[in-house]
């Protein structure tokens, strides 16, 4: 995929729609959205079966997490849906570092609910860091560094705070 290719999906999603929340999107894209409070680690899933697309979110999470996961999942039926019409994306290869489905659904949720001009006017300040910049967009310094990697990969001039972390949702869904 081109350097633009993600980031123009994201943008027209949400010019389309006239929304950037993610549960809304799904719901507007008659995708089944449905809150497990089961899954233990899994954050979310999603499968296509019966010519239907279903989105699976952990229920534990917290609100802010469960929309990124929501973003997540919807990158992946925007960006993948061959993929998700063979075999459904499953916890073991959800949060592949190398894996590069992975990597642009991170860099979708990033685009979709980051907006670069609100990132930009947030880093104005010249001691501006990530946890400042995550704290000022009420966001995860994971989904913050993909965000701020596609706008490198696009050419805005903004200092990037590290490599990123395609398995920055992995982790424990129990707090």
């Amino acid at each position: 995929m081109s350097r633009l290719y993600v980031y123009q999906k994201a943008e027209k999603l949400a010019r389309r729609y006239r929304t950037r929340d993610p549960l809304e999107l799904l719901s507007a894209m008659h995708v089944q959205v449905r809150f497990y409070y089961d899954l233990c680690s899994t954050k979310g899933f999603t499968r296509y079966l019966l010519r239907q697309y279903f989105v699976g979110i952990n229920g534990n999470l917290p609100r802010s997490e469960q929309r990124i996961v929501a973003a997540h999942e919807l990158g992946h039926i925007v960006l993948h849906a061959s993929e998700l019409r063979t075999a459904p994306l499953f916890d073991t290869a959800v949060y592949d570092k190398r894996s590069s489905t992975e990597y642009e659904a991170n860099l979708f949720a990033a685009d979709l609910l980051l907006e670069d001009g609100d990132v930009m006017a947030a880093a104005e300040g010249p001691d501006t860091d990530l946890g400042e910049l995550c704290l000022i967009l009420d966001t995860s310094p994971g989904l913050m560094a993909f965000k701020l990697r596609s706008m490198r990969n696009r050419g805005i001039d903004i200092p990037l705070p590290g490599e990123c972390d395609s398995r920055f949702l992995a982790g424990s869904a129990k707090r």
